[in-house]
């Protein structure tokens, strides 16, 4: 966490499947009056599962649909900038729009199954 150095700004890019099972750590931001800038990449599921998965539509790949921009509020963080942005010009406006000093928590939208060529190539059966 940023108790190392508490002048540095956390920068926390993280995925929605994987952010369900860390997100009490937004709790632990806003306890030490941390201000990081939080983005959850949103594309509905776990991608990567459903890249390597024979059928990626399979219901385990699925996540519970939560209301990101609340999670903020609910863990402690007053006046955070919350937003849920799904284009690139949204995004750079919501960077844009985040102070110093003020934590940030952006859900950005993705496509199902955007993914970078690396990822996609994983998933190509051989």
């Amino acid at each position: 966490m940023a108790m190392a150095a508490p002048h540095k700004r956390v920068i926390l890019l993280t995925g929605e499947g994987s952010h369900q099972l860390t997100v009490q750590a937004v709790g632990e931001f806003a306890r030490f009056g941390c201000h990081p800038l939080i983005l959850v990449l949103n594309n509905d599921g776990y991608l990567i599962e459903r890249l390597l998965c024979d059928d990626g539509e399979r219901y385990y790949n699925d996540v519970a649909s939560w209301d990101y921009t609340a999670l903020a509020r609910a863990f402690g963080g007053k006046d955070w900038h919350c937003e849920r942005v799904s284009t690139p010009k949204a995004l750079r406006q919501a960077l844009a729009a985040v102070t110093p000093g003020q934590g940030a928590y952006l859900e950005v939208i993705a496509p199902r199954y955007d993914a970078p060529m690396m990822a996609e190539a994983m998933g190509k059966k051989q």
